[in-house]
């Protein structure tokens, strides 16, 4: 049966361990470096998700206002159509921001300047590309954008 080692005796041996080179500190001082960054990132994010998940339900309260005070087909068609595009804006903002900061953390690890010290590069948000066309959004920062509706033909 093996000894018990008392505590002192434990400490007693890691005093022999040789620590570890300069080299090994400095990159675990990178790592953790990163960790804290991404913690940070983190934060930023879930309150930014937090906040649209807020006008997601005020745009949801407004929808239903408009569904019930109005029995136009048209404008109850419009209040869905402005509700469901600020919803779409909401869920691709929470991917890109999840992605910017992915894309941020991966340049840190990837790249160093000449004194071994990585940076974490602005983001830069890509233009939606379709067909080799520019998908331009009509609605910004998670609201549609308002234009006129069209006249609807009148029945004979």
């Amino acid at each position: 049966m093996p000894e018990d080692k008392t505590p002192t005796d434990v400490l007693a041996e890691l005093a022999n361990v040789p620590f570890p080179n300069a080299a090994y500190v400095e990159a675990m001082k990178r790592v953790i470096d990163v960790q804290k960054q991404m913690l940070d990132g983190f934060q930023s994010n879930l309150d930014k998700w937090f906040e649209r998940r807020r006008e997601g339900a005020e745009a949801t309260i407004t929808m239903l206002g408009e569904l019930n005070g109005s029995t136009d087909p048209g404008q109850r068609a419009d209040a869905w159509q402005r509700w469901a595009s600020g919803a779409m804006a909401r869920i691709m903002e929470d991917v890109q921001t999840q992605y910017d900061l992915m894309s941020r953390i991966t340049g840190k690890l990837a790249t160093t300047d000449e004194a071994g010290q990585a940076e974490i590069p602005e983001p830069v948000a890509p233009e939606p590309v379709a067909d080799n066309k520019v998908i331009r959004p009509e609605f910004k920062g998670g609201k549609a954008a308002r234009r006129p509706r069209a006249k609807m033909p009148k029945g004979k």
